[in-house]
Order: C-alpha cells, then structure tokens, then sequence
C-alpha cells in the first residue's frame, strides 16, 4: 500500500483516480513525460505529496478538499487550472 493508505482506499484509487491520471495528465506530469511540467509528477503517492515547482504538496492525504491537484483539475483557481485548457469531464 502507498503512504500509509488503508486497502479500501488504495482500490479507490487504483479503480477510480489512477486511470484518470494515466489518462489525461501521465503526458505532462509523470516519469516518462518528455518534459516535466511544474516540476510535478503525479506517477507516485509520494511524487505527489512531494508536489512540484510551487513547493507545496499536490495532495495531502486525509485532506482532499486541500488539495491542489483538486483545485486544479475543478479550475478552482484561475492561476491553476489542469488541464489548462479544458476541464475534465464531472464525474458519473
């Protein structure tokens, strides 16, 4: 299990949050990007909680609604917004 997370949400995010995040942001932000945006990797729990060029963690577990890559990908913040140009479909 990554970072301490408890089996119930280590499947949530394999089934539910992984497959997005391959999907729509592997290209800009993980390992095998061919240019690392923000300095930010989204290929590990760790890489994610480490964050990017701002400095501050992507996600801090326990506390979702604080997290930046949430508030990215709602386009929360006019400064931050993933992707940048459009939104991610809302969930089913």
């Amino acid at each position: 299990l990554a970072a301490g997370l408890s089996a119930s949400a280590d499947d949530f995010f394999e089934q539910h949050i992984r497959p997005v995040l391959v999907d729509r942001c592997y290209t800009c932000h993980s390992e095998a990007a061919n240019e690392l945006k923000g300095g930010l990797r989204l290929d590990s729990i760790e890489a994610m909680i480490q964050g990017g060029a701002s400095g501050l963690p992507a996600v801090t577990p326990g506390d979702p609604a604080g997290s930046l890559l949430l508030k990215a990908i709602r386009h929360d913040d006019p400064d931050l917004r993933m992707p940048p140009k459009e939104p991610l479909p809302a969930p089913t």
